[in-house]
């Protein structure tokens, strides 16, 4: 028995040499470097481990069938070459596989390193970063298996630029939105997270891709803008404003006299140059004009900051004061009426018809309505 196994004694021991490599780096090896991780605090520790830790186990045993296969006395009587091609194509399968799911974490890295040296970036460039690594590394393994089966890459390329027209043809409308994706990456009109208007489309900007920019809404819908559509149209970004205008108009009732008027303005106007808030330079408190039914005062200013809370904050505290000056200066808001004159006193009107009434019942009849009776 002992001699009809020994010429495969090689090929089982290679196979269990493997197979306790890979128990060992199941059991031990992965625990031991996450334990190292975890002491060291390596942000992306976790992340490589778990890019790698799949494809190495797949690798490790494909690789025990790969070694046995090949110093067993099989390689020496039968052409395993087919054999040999499937076990090495799997290993770089699993390889490339590895790369791919590692992406994720050498774009985080990758950043992580630009903004050391001081140079900012986004999530959207990041995102179609980590696309175009994808890409690469799928053609990178395609190219490696196909020489591997000793296919013509040259002969590939050659039937892809014959058909490249055809297809640029047909993804005309795909390639716009690529070209519109690098359009806004280059100019930076809006980041993630960014209040924009565009397209007649208001919202928060959640991703940018190769093909379409997502927003969410403020009913919390999501709508998906083609970058070839988003590239050419005018974009409104509310997140970039500096400062916010404050323009409204109060109308006062025509009771109110100029001396009351002149108190109101100066009160409001300096109440607002004190906000800390506010620009105290550009503060304008103006009686603009005699309306149907108010004197209307015309408040126009800028509120030092962005933030669409902050505004509404701001904007809440204005009013209760100006509340509050209303009541001080003992004037009030007028509110749209209509006034209606008649040339006759409604009261005489009134008083005239029923003595018409009247007049009418005591007439004696005539004697032709007398004599039918």
């Amino acid at each position: 028995m002992l001699l009809i196994l020994k010429p495969w004694y090689p090929s089982i021991g290679a196979f269990l040499f493997f197979t306790v490599v890979r128990y060992i780096y199941k059991n031990f090896f992965i625990r031991l470097l996450r334990r190292l991780n975890s002491k060291v605090s390596f942000s992306y520790g976790e992340d490589f481990l778990n890019a790698f830790e799949t494809p190495i186990n797949i690798a490790l045993f494909i690789t025990a069938f790969y070694a046995a296969i090949n110093l067993s006395p099989l390689a020496s009587i039968h052409d395993l070459s087919f054999t040999d091609r499937i076990l090495r194509t799997i290993i770089v399968t699993n390889f490339f596989w590895g790369l791919y799911n590692l992406i994720d974490t050498t774009h985080g890295v990758f950043f992580d390193l630009l903004e050391r040296f001081g140079i900012q970036t986004d999530e959207a460039i990041a995102n179609i970063l980590a696309t175009v690594f994808r890409l690469i590394i799928i053609m990178l393994g395609f190219v490696t298996v196909a020489r591997e089966w000793n296919y013509d890459i040259s002969a590939f390329i050659a039937s892809l630029s014959i058909g490249s027209l055809a297809v640029a043809f047909a993804a005309k409308d795909a390639l716009a939105n690529v070209f519109g994706s690098m359009i806004i990456l280059l100019d930076k009109p809006f980041k993630i997270g960014d209040w924009i208007k565009a397209n007649g489309i208001e919202g928060i900007v959640e991703s940018v891709s190769f093909r379409s920019t997502c927003i969410r809404t403020f009913p919390q819908e999501l709508v998906y803008i083609p970058n070839s559509l988003l590239s050419n149209t005018p974009i409104t970004n509310y997140t970039l404003r500096e400062r916010r205008r404050i323009d409204f108009t109060l109308g006062l009732t025509y009771g109110t006299t100029a001396a009351q008027i002149e108190e109101f303005i100066f009160k409001l106007k300096n109440y607002l140059e004190g906000l800390t808030l506010i620009d105290e330079n550009d503060v304008r408190v103006h009686f603009l004009t005699y309306n149907s039914s108010s004197l209307d005062i015309r408040v126009v200013c800028y509120a030092k900051t962005g933030k669409h809370l902050e505004y509404l904050n701001i904007m809440q505290e204005i009013n209760l004061h100006t509340l509050e000056l209303l009541e001080e200066v003992g004037v009030s808001c007028a509110f749209p009426s209509t006034s209606l004159y008649f040339e006759t006193p409604l009261q005489e009107n009134v008083t005239e018809q029923p003595a018409k009434a009247h007049a009418e019942a005591d007439k004696p009849k005539d004697n032709n309505d007398s004599a039918g009776c």
